[in-house]
């Protein structure tokens, strides 16, 4: 990153690096893990699941996540 791009947004250099080599928090890690979990259940069911069934089939999985955060 730039030290132009850094000063427009106000952070330092080293502050820039240390938040881009800061490993992912758990959060983001759960989101990624449930995004590859409804693309496996809707790319299985032909594109033709919506998520409310995607849903269905992913607390039988196990996870447990509402039909609004899938879609």
């Amino acid at each position: 990153m730039s030290a132009v791009a850094c000063r427009a947004l106000g952070v330092s250099g080293s502050w820039f690096y240390k938040w881009r080599d800061r490993p992912p928090a758990r959060r983001g890690d759960r989101r990624a893990r449930l995004a590859a979990a409804v693309g496996k259940v809707f790319d299985e069911s032909g594109g033709t699941c919506g998520s409310p069934r995607i849903g269905i089939e992913l607390r039988e999985q196990g996870w447990q996540v509402s039909d609004n955060t899938i879609a």
